[in-house]
């Protein structure tokens, strides 16, 4: 087959396993192909070097990234057999590129989706309120997607504004604008410009920099919704991670309407006996969201914990999931 049917070929079974990431990794005679399904690593395949060149190639050419540059890190996007992709690439010090393709899947509005519906209805309470609400959680545990649903149930015909690096779920609805680093727009600079645009809703992809935080801060201040992601360890950390980004504990308190940690936990399979394997006909169904969503300034750690050992001892999760997932205090 060609280098367009094959990339066709592997997202469409990677599409199909539900994976999470499509990696093409070199080695000194060969590529390997595989996807990572939850904590799995499945369907590996070896690639001439030949041919793994050419896939990369292929990929960078639809995420619109520079296809003559192979010593400095790329990222882009795209969309590809109807699936949206995030794509990056980094080489080695053999000046062998790697490529990861990260799998953008749509919106999911079944209950099913989640642990427990009530947690989802607790953030639907308070997630329309001005002010800050912050979104916690590792990568792939489903950030985007709560935060693109909750923009969709609560601000249905009102003006929503996102801005993502890159955008990974197209959504005609909304307004969507990308940052773009070539041309020195920022997050900071495309946040200021939203105000003027008076959004009901202004969606940030990422709060990574002092220059974000503050604007993202500025816009709740200035009586706007904003939903937010932020990358911490865990619930506990998100504070902590805002104060070291020099945002102020008194502009904090004034702005932070809510803040949510989310993990996408795998679920018990009994015919798998544990994690259920990618190619179970179960396997569809066998991760959901758990949330734990609070009004002041502080996740109770506790009540993560006290929620996963009730999951673990009704056999929905495994002990090992238990034991993995658990929070402890900073």
């Amino acid at each position: 087959m060609d280098v367009q049917q094959l990339a066709s070929h592997c997202i469409q079974k990677g599409a199909q396993l539900q994976a999470s990431d499509l990696f093409v990794f070199p080695y000194k005679t060969h590529y390997r192909l595989f996807y990572k399904c939850q904590h799995r690593h499945v369907g590996h395949l070896h690639l001439s070097i030949k041919t793994a060149e050419q896939l990369i190639l292929f990929f960078k050419y639809l995420g619109q990234m520079d296809i003559g540059e192979r010593r400095l890190p790329q990222l882009g996007s795209c969309t590809f057999c109807q699936q949206r992709l995030r794509l990056s690439t980094i080489s080695n010090y053999r000046q062998q590129e790697s490529l990861v393709v990260r799998f953008l899947f749509s919106l999911n509005t079944n209950d099913a989706y989640y642990f427990l519906i009530n947690q989802w209805q607790q953030l639907l309470q308070v997630a329309h309120y001005s002010g800050l609400h912050l979104f916690c959680g590792p990568t792939g545990s489903g950030k985007t997607t709560s935060m693109y649903l909750l923009a969709k149930q609560l601000f249905k015909n009102k003006h929503v504004i996102t801005i993502e690096d890159p955008v990974e779920i197209e959504e005609d609805d909304f307004l969507q604008l990308q940052v773009q680093p070539k041309i020195n727009v920022g997050y900071d600079q495309l946040i200021k410009l939203c105000l003027r645009h008076r959004p009901d809703l202004l969606i940030i992809g990422e709060i990574r920099d002092e220059q974000t935080a503050h604007y993202a801060v500025r816009a709740a201040l200035t009586g706007h919704c904003v939903y937010a992601t932020v990358h911490a360890q865990n619930g506990t950390g998100i504070i902590q991670r805002l104060l070291d980004l020099k945002v102020s504990m008194t502009d904090l308190q004034q702005t932070i309407s809510s803040m949510t940690y989310q993990q996408l936990l795998p679920v018990y399979c009994p015919f798998c006996q544990d994690l259920c394997h990618p190619y179970c006909p179960y396997y569809r169904g066998n991760y959901r969201v758990l949330f734990n969503t609070t009004t002041s300034l502080k996740i109770n750690t506790q009540e993560w914990n006290d929620v996963l050992q009730k999951l673990w001892l009704t056999k929905t999760i495994s002990r090992a999931t238990f034991n993995q997932y658990r929070q402890v205090d900073a």
